[in-house]
């Protein structure tokens, strides 16, 4: 195998060779090690390459397999982890100056679980400060850079997760999204990301402060649908430190893969996404139904009525509870914030409580509007993000320009690019980016496939027949190709 071979490896096909012992841990780990050491300097994907302990990993991993006691599909693979996961014996930043010398003696407990299934951890990946933004434009860690355009930002706050898993610089990755920052940095990236439901995933062992505790969702990032059903089958499931996680039966996510979409009712919701979207996204989206109904689904028309208020209420939630996780920091370290997310969290201490309480009025308005929805469809379609990545100078200066139009990219409540995301933090819902075409620019543009709570295997099955069927997925970016 070569350094190109990596483009079009996925993780189900790197596990079934490594099974058959066609392919060894160790230079699998190697060129990939070696991938990231040409390509990062560019793309800052990683911004701490943990290169000894993955090959320590990797050798134990071999010699697992080589005596006949492999452990399943991880099983000797290479991924990364966003870097406000906590990684035992390997630096944990959260994007931040105030944890820039931190290495926890623990594993957060996904974590944990890759490393009981045999995954190899490549190292950490670059993310917005504290996880608040959408670009990963790190003053501290650097810009993460699209691989599509190295112009253009790659998406938060999960950016470097993104980026990686694009470029081939690791086989799948995991991240966190508190409004959409797993699905948009997957959007921006041509990948696919996944959040599920809220609590199908603990979140023990995640850098406290990095998003609202009751909006906030950790997540994977992967090449291909079935890739992230191999993962999330990994991670998720009920976990004893914490107590907030579901007890709810975790089902094999890649066995209904092939079932096909055939009489699949799939929503599309009336109004709220097709007001906000650019032309080129909304013609993506257009061409996605259209093959979605070749494939046998039935597309019906649903309706939020209180949709819009999503942007006011996830504002009035994450943000206080944001900040409560954020004061011990704060008052003690106040200069080692960015003076962008300084204010912010200033603000946020400004927000009244009954501001707070009537936010989680309308959350459950919506939650309840949502349920309502699932009576007659499905899965909801909506395009992930209106706008595909813009430039980097755009994103610092929170305009572009797109149909003729100026539009603001950062608002005080949700920002522009997280338009399509935040609705289902608030609900908690499982939503997932799957990549539906390109830009006359060559930029990728993602369609969003959501699903009642814990029917993650119904938004995989249908991302899936989409997948394969639309083949975007084997389309790859310039860089490192």
């Amino acid at each position: 195998m070569t350094d190109r071979d990596l483009t079009d490896l996925t993780l189900k096909d790197a596990a079934a060779r490594l099974k058959r012992g066609d392919l060894s841990p160790v230079d699998l780990t190697e060129l990939m090690l070696a991938r990231v050491e040409r390509l990062n300097p560019e793309l800052v994907a990683y911004v701490t390459v943990a290169g000894e302990e993955a090959l320590a990993d990797a050798r134990a991993a071999e010699a697992e397999i080589r005596d006949g006691r492999y452990r399943g599909p991880l099983h000797g693979i290479p991924l990364s982890i966003k870097d406000n996961l906590a990684t035992r014996g390997i630096r944990t930043t959260a994007g931040s100056k105030v944890l820039e010398d931190w290495v926890p003696d623990f594993d957060a407990t996904v974590v944990a679980r890759l490393r009981e299934a045999g995954a190899v951890i490549l190292g950490k990946t670059n993310m917005h400060e504290w996880a608040n933004g959408g670009t990963t434009i790190n003053p501290f860690y650097g810009t993460t850079r699209n691989p599509w355009d190295t112009a253009r930002i790659a998406g938060g706050s999960s950016g470097g997760s993104a980026a990686g898993v694009a470029a081939s610089l690791c086989l799948g990755s995991l991240g966190t999204d508190n409004g959409g920052s797993v699905r948009n940095p997957a959007s921006l990236c041509g990948i696919v990301g996944f959040k599920p439901t809220y609590r199908r995933i603990s979140r023990f062992g995640h850098v406290p402060g990095d998003g609202g505790f009751t909006t906030n969702h950790l997540g994977v990032f992967s090449k291909t649908v079935r890739d992230c059903a191999l993962i999330l089958g990994a991670i998720a499931g009920r976990d004893r430190k914490d107590p907030n996680s579901a007890d709810e039966p975790v089902p094999d996510y890649e066995s209904g893969l092939e079932a096909g979409i055939e009489g699949l009712r799939v929503g599309i919701v009336k109004d709220y996404f097709d007001r906000h979207m650019t032309r080129t996204v909304r013609e993506a989206f257009a061409d996605a139904q259209r093959r979605l109904e070749s494939l046998g689904a039935r597309l019906v028309e649903v309706e939020v009525p209180h949709l819009d208020a999503t942007r006011v209420a996830w504002a009035c939630i994450t943000r206080p509870e944001n900040v409560i996780e954020n004061l011990p920091y704060l008052k003690a370290r106040p200069r080692d914030y960015s003076p962008r997310l300084l204010h912010q969290n200033i603000g946020a201490m400004l927000i009244p409580a009954d501001a707070y309480v009537a936010a989680q009025r309308i959350r459950r308005l919506l939650c309840r509007e949502f349920d309502e929805a699932f009576e007659d469809v499905d899965v909801i379609a909506a395009p992930t993000a209106p706008v595909p990545a813009p430039t980097i100078e755009e994103s610092k200066q929170a305009v572009m320009e797109v149909d003729g139009q100026e539009i603001r990219l950062e608002s005080p409540g949700v920002n522009f690019r997280s338009l399509f995301t935040t609705p289902f933090n608030l609900t908690g819902l499982p939503a997932l980016s799957v990549c539906c075409g390109f830009s006359a620019d060559g930029l990728p543009i993602g369609l969003q496939l959501v699903g009642a709570r814990f029917r993650e295997e119904r938004v995989l099955r249908a991302a899936h027949a989409y997948e394969q069927a639309a083949g975007w997925y084997r389309r790859k970016p310039p860089v490192g190709g």
